[in-house]
């Protein structure tokens, strides 16, 4: 019966939009974002976003290994020229689709995708928190209680220094660490990319530090 399943025409489009709702991007094409740090986020480059998420998680299932570590492991995506020039990439032109391999810095699969990206961030920068929490519960799942009634937010802490001393500064709080010492070094190693999606060397005048430790990998405590 699956294999029936698979093989109707109908079998690719039910799965691109799984896809969308197994990543948790479906609200990319209306999330907030800063217009005045972000101006080259337009609506079109959302839309190709999502839509290299459908391409790239089909891709794989009908057309690739069809094993799910390749979900994270290609080294390839899909983009139209509105995203290749968005990402920087060279050689693509019009509206059609088309495969491209990736830079290596850029290689993740999923982890890598714009839509991913942007849907953990804030609406003025990148969250480690997000991004971390995200791989820990939808992709390990790994269920957390929730935060304590004076975790706070955002942190506002020094607005010169980067998105990881920001945060680091903020889950530093003893009340914190009990879960943060599982998420935050996830998160960090999404720190090559910014709020929407795009790679970056720098973020206030400081090199960008991508590294963090994962503890716990198969359950908490072990």
């Amino acid at each position: 019966e699956a294999r029936r399943l698979l093989a109707d025409p109908r079998a690719r489009a039910q799965l691109a939009t799984f896809a969308l709702q197994w990543l948790g991007v479906e609200t990319v094409a209306t999330t907030p974002r800063s217009a005045a740090l972000f101006p080259a986020f337009t609506d079109a480059v959302r839309a190709s976003m999502l839509e290299e998420a459908r391409r790239l998680v089909t891709s794989v299932a009908f057309d690739g290994t069809h094993r799910f570590d390749e979900l994270f492991t290609t080294r390839s995506t899909w983009v139209d020229a509105t995203l290749a020039s968005y990402y920087g990439f060279d050689g693509v032109s019009g509206s059609a689709f088309q495969r491209v391999e990736l830079p290596e810095a850029r290689q993740g699969g999923v982890l890598s995708l714009g839509a991913v990206l942007t849907r953990y961030a804030h609406s003025d920068q990148g969250s480690p928190i997000l991004r971390g929490l995200f791989v820990r519960s939808a992709l390990l799942c790994e269920e957390f209680p929730p935060p304590p009634p004076n975790a706070g937010g955002v942190p506002d802490v020094d607005p010169t220094a980067t998105t990881r001393e920001r945060f680091r500064q903020h889950t530093a709080n003893p009340a914190c660490v009990t879960c943060h010492r599982y998420i935050d070094g996830v998160g960090f190693g999404f720190e090559r990319f910014d709020a929407v999606g795009r790679l970056r060397s720098t973020e206030n005048g400081h090199p960008i530090d991508a590294t963090g430790t994962v503890f716990d990998i198969e359950r908490f405590g072990s």
